[in-house]
């Protein structure tokens, strides 16, 4: 089987999407259409033939952060029925075609001439623009997402339902692990990085590195003296909105409510405090990643994470079972009504 990963995908030229799927679907098969007020409508069709073994089983990976061209892709695969789409949700929602023009001064204007559409004819795009301009407005342009009821219901060439106005919702959902605020905020900062390069300089790797519990133990005493010393700040996260509602409170000369403010910063310092054991095996597989970047390529990186990667392993799982994968690309239907036609036919003779 392939696994593609357009997670985290933000697309690209159109143009290159296009190339991207010939690769994956039939030679002939409609890719994706564009067209708008003032656009002659174009039709992208794959021009050659697919790379893919017709028994090679294929599952794409995203998230909503899977946009624009990225979603011409994944649209594709799924509306021509040649592969599963694996998430868990949906994707981001872009199905605007767009021109850049350059104006003076270095600089350019980014205006949207079209809305491209899938094999079955959808448009994906979750965001509804209209000119927000006239007396009792403030100018700007009004956007709304597509409501359920205004979507339309569209279907893939072995007859599943798929519906348009907000994205490429997946065949099958595996979910993303969420991360811990504590580890949100270390891999935000630096610290992962500054602790892997202090303790490169005492020790040399092995072949079979792993980060054990007395080191993991010396990155949270390294953490601490970080926090300690004003470098690093846990509460990051929420420092922001604390910090100006404590403002907000002391302007209004509520000392009692800053005074129980102040106490809760302290309880989240205490629960942050506690998820370095709560997330232990999360932040230890951090904590091996920022050392081995010091001595691995990407690659070996990347082929290290995916181990581990619950999505990944969801789209393997799916890709060994050929019962489920063609239950859930409905391969099985043509042939069940050809069977039952054929039991009918000899229950009459």
């Amino acid at each position: 089987g392939l696994i593609i990963d357009l997670r985290g995908n933000p697309g690209g030229l159109l143009t290159s999407a296009v190339d991207v799927t010939s690769l994956l679907v039939p030679n002939g098969s409609e890719i994706v259409s564009a067209r708008g007020r003032g656009f002659p409508g174009v039709t992208y069709k794959s021009r050659a033939d697919p790379i893919l073994d017709a028994k090679t089983k294929l599952a794409v990976l995203v998230n909503d952060s899977t946009a624009s061209a990225a979603e011409i892709v994944s649209g594709a695969v799924q509306d021509l029925d040649v592969g599963v789409i694996v998430g868990s949700g949906r994707t981001y929602g872009k199905g605007l075609v767009q021109n850049v023009e350059a104006l003076p001064f270095n600089t350019a204007l980014k205006f949207t001439v079209a809305k491209y559409y899938t094999p079955s004819g959808r448009c994906i795009q979750s965001t509804n623009y209209s000119n927000g301009a006239g007396l009792g407005t403030d100018g700007k342009y009004k956007a709304s997402k597509v409501a359920e009821k205004d979507k339309n219901v569209f279907f893939t060439k072995n007859g599943r339902e798929v519906k348009d106005g907000g994205g490429v919702v997946v065949d099958y959902k595996v979910e993303a692990p969420k991360a811990s605020a504590l580890e949100v905020t270390l891999l935000r900062s630096n610290v992962i990085p500054d602790f892997a390069a202090e303790w490169s300089k005492k020790h040399e790797i092995t072949n079979n590195f792993a980060v054990d519990d007395s080191l993991y133990r010396e990155f949270q005493s390294y953490v601490m003296q970080q926090a300690n010393s004003g470098d690093l700040k846990l509460d990051a996260l929420y420092s922001s909105p604390i910090n100006d509602l404590k403002k907000s409170l002391e302007r209004s000369g509520y000392k009692g409510s800053t005074k129980e403010l102040e106490q809760l910063q302290a309880s989240i310092m205490q629960d942050m405090t506690k998820d370095f054991d709560k997330y232990k095996t999360d932040i230890k597989e951090d904590v091996a990643t920022g050392i081995l970047s010091r001595y691995l390529p990407e690659s070996m990186l990347i082929n290290r994470s995916i181990q581990t990667d619950k999505q990944v392993l969801g789209a393997m799982k799916i890709i060994g079972n050929q019962n489920q994968f063609n239950k859930i690309l409905a391969r099985n239907s043509e042939n069940k009504v050809q069977e039952e036609s054929a039991m009918l036919a000899e229950s009459n003779i």
